[in-house]
């Protein structure tokens, strides 16, 4: 087969394949947008239970079962930005010999704080706070180190 031909076929696969919510799953579980995991704060914690015990009350109940049909358990919401401590952590990691950000590339000069909420329990889980560069559209599925959630903003 040409080059022709192969970049043909997958022109074709691609276009099949970009509506498909098997493809969507699929990006979203390569795609983790979590560039590091650092302790949340207790501010960080308490706002964030509170934001997303919030926009899950502003939930129907059909997008609730939606949730669960889905077998989406976790929301992702974003809490308070990193503290000045974090984000020396973040910037130690982000230097790290094989890091993106290492050698001439520059660290980012905003990163966000998402932290995921358990819809079963209806609390926070753990204490982790997940740096991320850039914020999924609200009601997007997104991976979050090792948890898939609906991202619900910072409400």
């Amino acid at each position: 087969m040409k080059p022709l031909s192969y970049l043909c076929a997958a022109l074709w696969l691609s276009s099949v394949l970009c509506g498909c919510e098997t493809t969507r799953k699929f990006w979203t579980a390569v795609n983790n947008l979590a560039v590091g995991v650092y302790k949340a704060t207790p501010h960080q914690t308490e706002l964030a239970d509170q934001r997303a015990s919030a926009a899950f009350e502003q939930f129907s109940a059909q997008e609730k079962r939606a949730l669960e049909e889905s077998g989406t358990r976790y929301l992702a919401v974003r809490t308070a930005d990193p503290t000045p401590a974090q984000w020396t952590e973040i910037r130690r990691d982000m230097q790290k010999p094989g890091s993106r950000y290492s050698g001439p590339a520059k660290a980012p000069g905003k990163i966000y704080c998402v932290m995921i909420w358990d819809t079963q329990s209806r609390e926070i889980v753990g204490t982790d706070c997940y740096a991320v560069l850039k914020l999924p559209p609200a009601g997007e599925l997104a991976r979050f180190d090792t948890y898939t959630a609906q991202y619900v903003g910072g409400f």
